[in-house]
C-alpha cells in the first residue's frame, strides 16, 4: 500500500502559459543539456527529453497527400513511429479527395496513434483575393475544422505555409492559438532557448538524389562535439512520395529505428508539450526517507494543453533494488531502474501540476 499523502499540486508562479513566446531564454533554461545523474539518495533531476533519450525526432508530413496515408501507416507501425500530419483543411471531404482525403480517413490516422495538426484551411491560396478572411480565420478556423471533425485530437500546432503568399504569416496570431509552429528554416533545433513559434524543419528528406540528407543531421543530435545540435529536436518535413522515394524513405525510417535507442519519436506536437513543460519545470523533493520519496513538479504551462509527463531520474537509495510509484490518486505508473557508476537510478513519468508522486520501495 502507498501511505496517504496530500495531492494538492504545487504551481511554480501559476503562469498558465499556452506557449513561451515572449518568455526571455534565461528566464526559461532550467535543464542542463549535459546528462543529469543524481548523487545522494533521494536527489531527483527533469530529463531533458522523454525517458532520458538523447534526442528527439519528428517526422511530419505536409499538404494532406491522402494518396499516401496507408503507405505510411504501414511503415510506422513496423517501426513504432509516431508521425504528424499537418492538414490544409478546406478541401477536405468536399474536393479533390485523393489528395486531401476524407475526414473518415484522417479519423482513422488518429485512432492508429499519430497526430492531426494545421497547416491552416487554404495554404494561404486564397491570401491574393477580396473574399480572403485573413490570417487569423486561416490559422482558427482550421483548427475548429479538425477538433469537430476528428474526434479525440486537439489540433494544438500549426505548420506555416510556403509559397508566394507566406508573407501573411503573422506568428503573432499564431501565438494566441496554438502552443507552438513549425517554421520554414532548414536546419536542427539546439536543445535550448527555442523558439516554440517557429520551429527549426528540414525538407531534405525528400531530394530524390540524396536519400541520406537528413542521416547526416540526425547524427549531429548525438554527437557531443556538435555544440549547436547536440541533444536537440530534429524536425522533418514530407510530402508526396512515389517511386524511389519510398525506398529511400523506408532508408531513412530504418536509419532511425536503427538507432532507436537514442531518439524519441515524438509527434511535434508532444515534443512541443515536453520541451516547454520541461523549460520551466520546477522540481521539489518534499519528503526523502528510506521509506519513501516525495516529489513535486510543476511547471508554468496551461495545464488544459500541457498534460505530457515530463520523466524524472531519482538516486534510489542503496537498498531499495527497485520502486514503485504513483501520483496523486491515480494509479501506478511505469518505473524502471538502471545502473550508473555503482548507483541505482529510477525514471518515472510525471505530469506537472498533477499532484505530488510517492516513491515506495519494492
Amino acid at each position: 500500500m502507498f501511505p496517504l499523502i496530500a495531492t494538492t499540486a504545487l504551481f511554480a508562479g501559476e503562469k498558465q502559459l499556452l506557449n513561451l513566446a515572449g518568455i526571455p531564454k534565461e528566464e526559461r533554461m532550467n535543464v542542463p543539456v549535459e546528462y543529469v545523474w543524481p548523487e545522494n539518495p533521494g536527489e531527483a533531476a527533469v530529463c531533458l527529453w522523454k525517458d532520458d533519450k538523447a534526442a528527439a525526432i519528428s517526422y511530419t508530413i505536409d499538404d494532406n497527400c491522402a494518396m499516401n496515408i496507408d503507405w505510411w501507416l504501414a511503415e510506422a507501425g513496423q517501426r513504432d513511429m509516431k508521425l504528424t500530419w499537418f492538414l490544409v483543411t478546406g478541401g477536405i471531404s468536399n474536393s479533390n479527395p485523393k489528395m486531401n482525403g476524407e475526414w473518415s480517413q484522417w479519423q482513422a490516422v488518429y485512432d492508429a496513434g499519430h497526430s492531426i495538426e494545421s497547416h491552416t484551411v487554404t495554404h494561404l491560396s486564397g491570401a491574393s483575393k477580396p473574399e480572403w478572411q485573413g490570417i487569423e480565420w486561416e490559422y482558427g478556423d482550421s483548427k475548429q475544422a479538425i477538433d469537430a471533425n476528428v474526434a479525440g485530437n486537439s489540433a494544438t500546432a500549426l505548420a506555416y505555409p510556403g509559397g508566394g503568399n507566406s508573407a501573411k504569416n503573422d506568428p503573432e496570431v499564431a501565438q494566441g492559438i496554438y502552443i507552438a509552429a513549425r517554421g520554414t528554416r532548414g536546419t536542427i533545433n539546439g536543445a535550448r532557448g527555442l523558439n516554440y513559434m517557429s520551429i527549426n524543419a528540414m525538407s531534405r528528406p525528400n531530394i530524390g538524389d540524396n536519400p541520406k540528407a537528413s542521416f547526416s543531421d540526425c547524427s549531429r543530435l548525438i554527437d557531443p562535439a556538435d555544440t549547436k545540435a547536440y541533444r536537440g529536436w530534429g524536425v522533418f518535413i514530407y510530402h508526396y512520395i512515389k517511386g524511389e522515394n519510398m525506398d529511400k524513405t523506408r532508408e531513412q525510417m530504418d536509419f532511425y529505428y536503427s538507432n532507436r535507442d537514442a531518439f524519441w519519436c515524438a509527434s511535434f506536437s508532444d515534443a512541443a508539450k515536453y520541451a516547454q513543460s520541461r523549460d520551466t519545470s520546477n522540481l521539489e523533493v518534499l519528503e526523502n526517507s528510506n521509506q519513501r520519496i516525495v516529489l513535486s513538479l510543476s511547471d508554468w504551462m496551461k495545464d488544459e494543453y500541457f498534460n505530457h509527463p515530463l520523466t524524472v531520474k531519482v538516486r534510489l537509495p542503496d537498498d531499495w533494488s527497485g520502486f514503485r510509484a504513483r501520483q496523486g490518486d491515480g494509479p501506478e505508473l511505469n518505473t524502471r531502474v538502471v545502473e550508473h557508476d555503482g548507483a541505482r537510478y529510477g525514471y518515472v513519468d510525471i505530469i506537472p501540476d498533477g499532484g505530488q508522486a510517492i516513491l515506495i520501495p519494492g
